[in-house]
């Protein structure tokens, strides 16, 4: 990763990286919810796994956020492998003539992309305005911060006036409450998101891709009904997690941990409820190019780290 990205590796530092907290409820979930698929495997439908994993996604997602505007209208729905497969195919979509525009400090697979793929078709968004060739794609809450940015209405207004293609991803969205979003704009091609963040099901790839028009790609295609080329037991503990856990469950039960950690560290809290976020250049070593520190507290208080 660092060859491609210039990011630190951080995996081995106790808050590097960003995990889900593995909390003993939520695992016992999981895995009870993983002996019942395999129990009754040969009498569940797949087609019917399926759509009850993406109905119940959408509606669970923006329970608690009533202040996110627009995602009634993303009806296109997709069963992914987390967040990443939903990058792969609109990098396909939107690779050739297209300049890649990302945040500094973004999620290290979009910069993989940025230095694997596009080399010079490539600008930062602080860093040159948009242009019509540009393809825009960020986190909301931002991978670095767990906040929404405070440039993003500009930025969506400007792919709007330029017919700019976006992707949002909301993988953090769940670890936050009252997030202000508005997914309106005519600009944003793809929302996604993965329950990876929030749920101890990183090794899972749980995740969801929505649009208001199809574009008939290859993920649509593995998605259709009675094909349904996708990973069913993902979809099937998905559901029970979320049937199980309001979206709001981790921030709560979390929230007075992560409040006091960031005291004790002199950092301050994130929207995000695993991140604490350092602005005085104490941790220098989890600088990831921007001038604030991301710690993540998830492993720490698992006894993970």
């Amino acid at each position: 990763m660092t060859r491609y990205t210039n990011l630190p590796d951080l995996k081995d530092k106790p808050f590097g990286g960003a995990y889900s907290v593995h909390d003993l409820e939520t695992c016992q979930t999981r895995d009870d919810a993983v002996k019942e698929y395999i129990s009754n495997q040969s009498h569940l439908d797949d087609e019917e796994i399926k759509s009850k994993f993406v109905q119940t996604y959408k509606q669970w997602m923006f329970a608690v956020h009533p202040n996110i505007k627009g995602w009634e209208d993303y009806n296109e729905l997709c069963f992914t492998q987390g967040t990443t497969e939903s990058f792969a195919q609109f990098y396909l979509r939107f690779r050739e003539n297209k300049r890649l525009r990302l945040a500094k400090g973004e999620y290290f697979y979009n910069q993989m992309m940025k230095g694997l793929w596009y080399k010079e078709k490539f600008a930062w968004l602080d860093e040159d305005e948009i242009k019509p060739n540009d393809v825009v794609l960020i986190s909301v809450p931002f991978s670095n911060t767990g906040a929404v940015p405070d440039y993003l209405e500009t930025l969506l207004t400007e792919c709007d006036k330029n017919d700019v293609p976006v992707m949002l991803d909301l993988a953090y969205v769940s670890l936050s409450v009252n997030q202000e979003v508005d997914l309106t704009h005519k600009c944003i091609e793809y929302v996604v998101s993965s329950l990876s963040k929030v749920f101890p099901v990183e090794l899972y790839r749980i995740g969801i891709r929505m649009q208001r028009k199809k574009f008939e790609d290859q993920l649509y295609v593995i998605n259709e009904k009675n094909y349904n080329y996708i990973n069913v037991l993902s979809a099937y503990v998905g559901t029970k997690l979320m049937e199980t856990y309001p979206a709001d469950y981790i921030y709560n039960k979390y929230r007075q941990k992560q409040l006091d950690m960031c005291g004790q560290l002199n950092v301050e809290a994130s929207p995000c409820v695993y991140f604490g976020i350092d602005t005085k250049g104490q941790f220098q070593d989890y600088n990831r190019g921007t001038p604030t520190n991301r710690l993540c507290f998830s492993r720490v208080w698992d006894g993970r780290k």
